[in-house]
């Protein structure tokens, strides 16, 4: 072989293993930045060069993972965290701290702050397990807030127990502690919690029941008066209302309080009022008949009732006024005064009559029950007696009349009458007795009588 080719071979040679180092130098690696994941391509021989090859800025603070001088190997994986700036609030103190860790726990370690029992962590003012880590990119604020030392006097007693809770309310839930709407709390149940030692009172309120008329339902109070218990149950009393007992009464033994809701209405009654008949004599019209001169007309009569209800149900209804708003206006009816004496053809022969009416004919004799044989007028009871009502006996008495079928009599006697008829009672003596019952007409015989003993109006 000669000089030359020596030479040839040797450049050869050496150009393969350079090409081979650059091949072997050449890897496919995992970047992980705060939990973020690419994969990078490098001839980086060191995990520091690496990094700068891949132009990542660091801290002395940042946590890294190999450490920079670390070897790389085809398909390792680099992990950065990058240190955060963390102020830490604790027991009234501040401190900032600028460090990978991301851990809560862990941070407030590093800062030297111990955490107890029923402490809270708070993040950027968000509660946060010791063991969430936080996010990265930003600043944070932890915040590590102390369990609250609560003494709760309550009536038989006095607890005590911390909390991590925020206000009282919650502390309470936590404890399984039933707080009810009309319990009396101080401070208030949203009073926030800082950690500083609290003392509340808790009076806790008992039940009773309330009677609403047919509705029943149970409410709470503190108190042991009657009406501060309705008010604690929004039931106040108003106007009339009244409870049994009565407010200013202490709750009864048996817990049950009665509510009567008393209301009043003002009714306005209106009622007719009825219009009366008058008589008025009149000259041109015949006796026994009648003319309506004037029409009546009905009145109006006001009442203004007040009614007074309780639970609904009316218990009282008085007349507090009472007025006519318009009087009635009678009506005037004209009877007749013109007296015709005329003559009338009977079977026992013509007679002068000043009057004629149609009236039912009854007959009666002494032995009747409650008949005597002396009439009202002082006579004996015979044929040609005639009864009438009293009403008209004490115009009539003694007139003569005449009936057909019956013939001539005298009124001389009371009977009683039959309602709504115009009524006679013919008189006979027991052996000669006929009994009558039907219509007849009665003829007054002439002479009248003076117009002052005259019945003109018929009843």
């Amino acid at each position: 072989m000669t000089k030359n080719k020596l030479r040839l071979t040797a450049l050869i040679l050496i150009a393969a293993g350079i090409c081979f180092t650059v091949i072997s130098l050449h890897k496919e690696v995992t970047l992980v930045i705060d939990g973020q994941s690419e994969t990078r391509t490098t001839f980086a021989l060191t995990v520091g060069s690496f990094l700068q090859g891949q132009n990542v800025e660091i801290t002395a603070e940042d946590q890294i993972h190999p450490a920079p001088a670390h070897f790389l190997r085809e398909g390792e994986g680099v992990y950065l965290t990058t240190a955060l700036p963390i102020q830490v609030l604790a027991d009234g103190k501040q401190k900032t701290l600028n460090t990978p860790i991301r851990k809560p726990a862990n941070i407030l370690n590093e800062a030297g702050i111990s955490l107890y029992p029923h402490d809270r962590i708070l993040v950027d003012g968000h509660p946060t397990e010791p063991d969430q880590p936080l996010q990265g990119g930003k600043p944070h604020l932890l915040e590590v807030r102390r369990g609250t030392p609560l003494t709760l006097i309550v009536d038989d007693g006095v607890i005590n127990f911390t909390t991590s809770a925020e206000t009282i309310a919650e502390a309470l839930w936590e404890q399984d502690i039933p707080v009810y709407q009309a319990d009396r709390i101080e401070p208030s149940l949203t009073t926030p919690l800082t950690g500083a030692p609290l003392e509340v009172s808790f009076e806790r309120s008992q039940p009773f029941d309330i009677q609403l008329g047919e509705v029943s339902f149970q409410s709470r109070s503190t108190s042991s008066l009657v009406g501060l218990a309705l008010q604690d149950a929004g039931l106040t009393l108003q106007g009339r209302d009244y409870s049994l007992p009565a407010e200013d009464k202490p709750i009864p033994e048996d817990r049950k309080i009665e509510i009567i809701r008393v209301s009043e209405q003002i009714i306005l009654n209106q009622e007719p009022l009825e219009f009366s008949s008058q008589f008025q004599p009149t000259s041109d019209l015949p006796l026994d008949e009648v003319k309506v001169l004037q029409g009546g007309a009905y009145g109006l009569k006001a009442q203004r009732v007040r009614v007074i209800y309780e639970n609904g149900e009316e218990i009282s209804r008085r007349i507090e006024k009472e007025w006519v708003v318009k009087e009635p206006e009678p009506r005037i009816v004209g009877y007749g005064t013109d007296i015709n004496v005329r003559t009338v053809d009977t079977p026992d022969g013509p007679i002068r009559v000043w009057r004629e009416i149609t009236a039912y004919a009854t007959s009666y004799n002494e032995s009747c029950l409650g008949c005597d044989s002396i009439t009202s007028s002082g006579a004996v009871l015979k044929k040609g007696i005639i009864a009438v009502t009293l009403e008209w006996y004490r115009y009539m008495q003694g007139l003569k009349v005449y009936i057909p079928g019956y013939g001539f009599g005298s009124i001389e006697d009371v009977g009683g009458g039959i309602p709504g008829k115009f009524w006679v009672d013919l008189g006979y003596k027991k052996e000669n007795y006929v009994p009558w019952s039907q219509n007849v007409t009665v003829y007054f015989l002439a002479p009248p009588p003076p117009p002052e003993n005259i019945m003109y109006v018929l009843y």
